[in-house]
């Protein structure tokens, strides 16, 4: 996957988010759970979790922060690092039966193993539209992690070769009680995402992901949490700047969260995120979190370092309570 996917393994804990500006893309609105009410005591907070949630989709792409790889990421970045695989598994499996399945059993590099079902729709042993693979991890090591449980992938659409510039691909990842364990933190993903990539050239690419429903539940040490992101897409557009680039990030839908109490809240770009390669996290953007009775947060990017954070918490326009933040601090 190139770029896009090489990067996923060198990217942080989110940080930009957001949609709503005219490159965002528009997601499904799905009911939600009752809304959480946002106060002078919880705003912090519940800003904290609203960019470390979006981390899910906006940075496991790698192009948002060049912070540090967190560990909680690895389920969608286990799915990123399968798709150039895809080919060698089609063309690998017999010729057979159209729609048949194929299973073969690999192993995994530092221990465990892989076991992979091939369906190729149409028996042509290519990588297009309507073939679809199941993964079914057991104790497979993956960036330090043990992963189990399956993950599907299935592809909508292929142009051009994914190893070769240009192309354009459409899968969606499909997860099915897939777990990742580290020393101190295992994390259980369950429901979809869809990846659509139009990547033109390393540095020219745009990227869209799309979720209806995914749920993660986390537990570390002793304390176990969970969250959803419902109707939620993220694009990302990168453009040349220079000898890097430039990447500019929207996110759009709803995250509830055990942070606070399982209730929602809905998370919108109306500036989107602007980070250039040379950065370690956005130097330009806004985030609006809106909660219960129409009361808001609005997190807006001053620097490369730091983030104002501030509470409407009334719903009258006039924003009461304000704090600065470094963006180390909210990561």
């Amino acid at each position: 996957m190139r770029h896009v996917l090489t990067l996923a393994a060198a990217s942080a804990m989110l940080v930009a988010c957001g949609g709503g500006s005219d490159s965002a893309p528009a997601a499904t609105p799905t009911p939600a759970a009752t809304q959480a009410t946002l106060t002078s005591a919880n705003y912090v907070a519940v800003a904290q979790e609203s960019l470390s949630s979006s981390a899910y989709l906006a940075n496991t792409t790698g192009l948002v922060t060049g912070a540090q790889v967190s560990d909680s990421e690895a389920l969608i970045r286990f799915g990123q690092d399968q798709l150039p695989k895809l080919p060698r598994w089609l063309a690998d499996a017999p010729v057979q039966a159209v729609g048949a399945v194929q299973s073969q059993t690999e192993n995994c590099a530092g221990g465990g193993t892989l076991t992979i079902s091939a369906n190729d729709a149409n028996g042509n042993r290519l990588v297009d539209a309507g073939d679809s693979v199941s993964l079914t991890a057991n104790n497979c090591s993956f960036e330090g992690q043990l992963l189990n449980g399956q993950l599907t992938l299935t592809i909508n659409s292929l142009t051009g070769n994914p190893d070769h510039y240009p192309y354009s691909l459409s899968v969606t990842l499909g997860f099915n009680n897939l777990a990742t364990q580290s020393a101190s933190l295992r994390t259980v993903g369950n429901g979809s995402l869809a990846l659509s990539i139009d990547a033109r050239a390393a540095n020219d690419q745009s990227l869209v992901l799309r979720t209806s429903s995914l749920n993660l539940s986390s537990t570390y040490g002793t304390t176990t949490y969970s969250k959803t992101l419902t109707g939620y897409a993220t694009s990302v557009e990168l453009r040349p700047a220079g000898t890097g680039f430039t990447s500019t990030t929207s996110v759009d839908g709803t995250l509830s969260s055990s942070a606070f109490e399982s209730r929602s809240i809905s998370i919108a770009t109306p500036v989107s995120f602007v980070r250039t390669s040379g950065q370690t996290y956005p130097s330009s953007g806004q985030l609006v979190i809106t909660g219960a009775a129409g009361g808001k947060i609005r997190v807006t990017v001053t620097s490369a370092t730091t983030v104002l954070i501030e509470l409407d918490a009334d719903a009258n326009g006039s924003y009461e309570a304000s704090t600065s933040k470094l963006w180390s601090d909210m990561l």
